[in-house]
């Protein structure tokens, strides 16, 4: 088949792909045994400066992850922000419009301008 792929080069081709996802996903495991022979400093090192991640089996099972410290931040925050996503939509789940108000109105009673708010909305850092 001229200019054409071959169904056989196709299969292999994913066949070729879960053998590397697969074997990918095993060097990503470490056993308690091997932590505890003296490896668990090399471990340590490859994921604070490659950002690897590395999953921890006992007795043929999962049993934690080792994960950099900067995506261990990350998920914190993410799951704190979803708990406060959580409060937030409970709280305004029977909200009625009637008992909002503008905010505009809000600024304007608390005596600013919306100049003066977008002024100083500029000059904080909101993390």
């Amino acid at each position: 088949m001229k200019g054409g792929v071959k169904m056989s080069e196709v299969k292999l081709s994913t066949q070729q792909m879960k053998f590397h996802k697969l074997k990918e996903l095993v060097s990503h495991m470490i056993s308690i045994s091997e932590l505890s022979r003296g490896r668990a400093s090399k471990i340590i090192d490859e994921v604070a400066k490659k950002k690897k991640n590395f999953l921890v089996i006992k007795n043929n099972k999962p049993q934690a992850v080792i994960i950099p410290i900067d995506l261990y931040d990350q998920l914190v925050q993410a799951q704190e922000d979803y708990k406060l996503l959580l409060l937030a939509l409970k709280r305004t789940k029977n909200l009625k419009q009637e008992d909002c108000s503008p905010f505009e109105k809000v600024v304007e009673e608390a005596g600013f301008t919306l100049d003066e708010i977008n002024k100083l909305a500029e000059s904080v850092e909101i993390e």
